[in-house]
Order: C-alpha cells, then sequence, then structure tokens
C-alpha cells in the first residue's frame, strides 16, 4: 500500500468517522502494519462513498481521498 501524502486534506473538514478512520490509517502507515492498514482502508471505502453520495464531501475532497489512500473504484 502506498499512501500520497503530497495530497493534503483538511481533515477537520471531514466528517468525524472520516477523520477517526484516516487517524487509524496514518497510524498503521507508519508503523508498517499492512495488515490493520489493509482491512481500515477496506472497512472505510463504503463510508467515503455514502459520505460523497449523501454531499458530506464534495467530488474535489472525494477525489483527493482516493489519490491519497489509492482507492481505485
Amino acid at each position: 500500500m502506498i499512501m500520497d501524502k503530497s495530497v493534503q486534506l483538511d481533515f477537520e473538514s471531514l466528517p468525524q468517522m472520516l477523520q477517526e478512520d484516516f487517524s487509524e490509517l496514518e497510524k498503521y502507515y507508519e508503523a508498517d502494519d499492512w495488515f490493520h492498514y489493509d482491512i481500515t482502508l477496506e472497512n472505510s471505502v463504503p463510508s467515503i462513498k455514502a459520505f460523497y453520495v449523501s454531499g458530506r464531501i464534495d467530488s474535489v475532497m472525494f477525489k483527493q481521498i482516493c489519490k491519497r489512500y489509492g482507492i481505485i473504484l
């Protein structure tokens, strides 16, 4: 898994649930814990999509999230 840290996200503007998920992802990435990173990312993708569809995150933020975490849809 590759995280593109050059993509800066405004974590404060994200829904609390995504803030928590992304915080965990960052922690697992830094610890080289690829097992938990992959599981957390896999479990986060439906939430990311749901927040996008419901309008809680806009298309720019959605694309930034996908690019940062290497999510291919």
